[in-house]
């Protein structure tokens, strides 16, 4: 007989009998080996070993690649991606420059400032990015969170928030933690998006009707226009209108083609003579004319609008743009105006939470920009936060607020054919150019202009059929999402969409300890009764009490004699564990064994295996069954063999025995 092994017929009482009994020092290496864990007898860790390991790790070719992606393209760089690089260039230019000026408004600075983060970041995203479609500059979401404490500290916080901010992507990303954004859900994404563009429009009420608040709340916002009617400016308010009215449609029908609307009007022709017919010359060139319009509809709105507010003296302008670049400089860390004196380590508690959501929101509108413009591609997230550190950090020396990746202008870049990254550069180069001569003219547009173009840049984002798909999918999805609604509107952007992650992440963590426990009574073909136990998944440390209190309040259940009672644990789906679920399976398991009940646990996967045979090495109470068929020797006759037979020494042979469940576990229902 082998050595260890035990006879069924000499041990009928299984009670005190160890399957995983204390061993010496050659036995566990023995152990170590079965499981197939490779040790060698000379493995030792040596300075030389660690180099190379890092080296390999982090100093090869493919990753100086990752982390200098301009090394991938700009070999290979062409005359043909010059040239869709130079077009997307300018046609993002013409869209950056007004929506800059406007942005820079909404966050509740100077208009040039908005410029000024618009074309430092281009060149750094440039070479770092991975996304060439990702236009890099300020955006209405990073604006309107940025204005609280613009509030604040005017200038000085705007600055220190992308310096900061800018800082901690390039932490996350040194600790690839880009998968942090994976943890906002859905309908906090939704809601907030939702609630940022409402939040948005009507802290733009103000410029759009020519009146004086001092507040981008909603509902404050709403009770100081009512309150204000009577000061309302009707050459503002028309002029936005009007301005409204040409860029909606405009907006709306921005894909559309007429050369695609010809070819379905000759779709009967075509059945009919079984010739095709291309688009007329007519259509080609009306579709350049339409996408020039679509594409620079804002810059027609400031000129037209700057060239009226320059000739009548009607509306409320702007008039304290300062010209030319701005200075390069460190950062302003502490904060002094008037009477009050912060320090820097003042300041930065102060504007922590801006910090945490500007990185967040950042990291998240760029996300969704380069996934939707890279479906077929991967992404790395990681590399993107690099990229958008040093894009908001090189900024911050030049007086920028903090920036990210814009979905419209993206649109823009991408349907304008651009080749490579290198299309931010001309961007940002046009960007210079227009502060060094067309800054003095800036002072002309007025802001019912800009107003328009950001109430018409953020109306799409209002998506309330959201709340439908969120129904259908979970009902309890809706929790978070009118939490993060309600909250944002009425507290915060910054606070709603924290309290919506936090919500969604505790709703995560409880399913996650409560997962779904299939517990049946069954019979083995010879008719002796027993607990079948299955998990649908993992059972980690917030689970392992719910898994005790499921099986405690499943025994009494069991109308039958509790004398010699087995229950089967099948850990077909417990794919991770840690050591307090080894611990509290060990302490139910001696529990069940003081009231005369057998726990065998059969199927177990390697990770489950390896912590549970080393948290029961000193006891004797751990059965572990690799096959039906020893499931049903057991229960049949009260008698195990040791472990150490019933684990095969190749990973061939372990995966063998894993065959597909028969009598025991079929029809599993959770």
């Amino acid at each position: 007989m082998t050595k260890g092994a035990v006879n069924l017929d000499e041990k009928a009482n299984f009670s005190g009998y160890n399957m995983c009994p204390k061993e010496s020092k050659s036995n566990k290496r023995n152990s170590i080996a079965f499981m197939n864990i490779h040790m060698d007898e000379d493995d030792e860790t040596s300075i030389r070993g660690c180099l190379n390991w890092t080296k390999e790790r982090f100093f090869t070719r493919e990753k100086l690649k990752r982390r200098l992606p301009f090394l991938t393209w700009l070999p290979n760089y062409s005359l043909h991606d010059l040239h869709g690089d130079l077009i997307a260039g300018i046609s993002v230019a013409f869209t950056i420059l007004p929506q800059g000026l406007a942005l820079s408004l909404l966050a509740g600075l100077p208009a040039q400032y908005g410029l000024y983060s618009s074309f430092i970041g281009c060149f750094v995203y440039a070479l770092f990015g991975t996304c060439k479609d990702v236009a890099f500059g300020p955006t209405s979401i990073m604006a309107i969170l940025l204005a609280p404490f613009v509030a604040k500290g005017g200038i000085t916080y705007a600055v220190l928030l992308s310096f900061y901010s800018g800082c901690a992507m390039f932490v996350l990303g040194i600790l690839n933690l880009g998968f942090v954004v994976d943890f906002v859900s859905f309908p906090v994404l939704s809601s907030f998006s939702t609630s940022a563009a409402i939040t948005i429009a009507c802290s733009q009420m103000r410029s759009f009707f020519g009146i004086h608040l001092d507040t981008d709340r909603f509902f404050p916002t709403i009770s100081g226009i009512i309150a204000n009617i009577s000061n309302i400016n009707p050459w503002d308010t028309c002029l936005g209108c009007f301005c409204l009215i040409f860029l909606i449609p405009l907006q709306r029908f921005r894909d559309f083609s007429f050369a695609k609307h010809e070819e379905e009007e000759k779709l009967a022709l075509i059945s009919n003579f079984g010739d095709s017919y291309g688009p007329s010359r007519f259509s080609v060139w009306m579709d350049k004319i339409w996408w020039i319009i679509v594409t620079g509809r804002n810059a027609i709105v400031v000129i037209i609008c700057g060239l009226l507010a320059r000739s009548y003296d009607r509306f409320t302008i702007n008039k304290d743009i300062q010209l030319g670049l701005p200075p390069f400089r460190w950062p302003q860390f502490e904060y002094h105006e008037g009477s009050i004196d912060l320090s820097a380590g003042q300041v930065a508690a102060d504007i922590a939470p801006g910090i945490v959501v500007l990185t967040l929101c950042g990291l998240l509108e760029t996300v969704a920009v380069a996934k939707s413009f890279m479906a077929d591609k991967k992404f790395d997230a990681t590399q993107e936060l690099f990229a958008l550190g040093l894009g908001n950090i090189a900024g911050s020396f030049f007086s920028a607020f903090p920036a990210t990746g814009s979905f419209s202008r993206s649109a823009v870049n991408h349907n304008s054919g651009v080749r490579t990254p290198f299309g931010g550069v001309v961007t940002g180069t046009l960007v210079i150019l227009a502060m060094l001569t067309l800054a003095p003219y800036f002072k002309f547009i007025p802001k019912a202009a800009l107003a328009s173009i950001i109430i018409a840049a953020v109306i799409p984002m209002i998506k309330f059929g959201d709340i439908s798909i969120a129904w259908k999918a979970n009902p309890i999805d809706i929790v978070p999402y009118c939490l993060t609604l309600v909250t944002c509107l009425m507290i915060g952007l910054e606070y709603g969409i924290c309290l919506g992650v936090t919500f969604s992440l505790l709703i995560l963590l409880y399913t996650m300890a409560r997962p779904r426990i299939s517990i049946v009574l069954r019979k083995t073909p010879n008719g002796e009764p027993f607990l079948y136990v299955k998990p649908d998944r993992s059972v980690l440390f917030p689970s392992t009490e719910y898994l005790k209190v499921k099986i405690s309040k499943a025994i009494p259940t069991c109308d039958l004699q509790l004398n010699n009672f087995t229950i089967v644990i099948d850990g077909e789906h417990m794919f991770r564990t840690d050591s307090t679920f080894a611990m509290g399976i060990k302490h139910m398991v001696e529990q069940y064994q003081n009231r005369g009940f057998l726990t065998v646990f059969y199927n177990l996967r390697k990770p489950c295996l390896r912590a549970l045979v080393t948290i029961f090495e000193d006891t004797h109470d751990f059965i572990w069954c690799k096959s039906e068929e020893e499931v049903w020797t057991v229960i049949r006759t009260n008698a195990v063999r040791e472990i150490s037979p019933l684990i095969g020494d190749t990973n061939e042979k372990y995966m063998r025995s894993r065959r597909s469940s028969h009598w025991m576990s079929q029809s599993v229902e959770y």
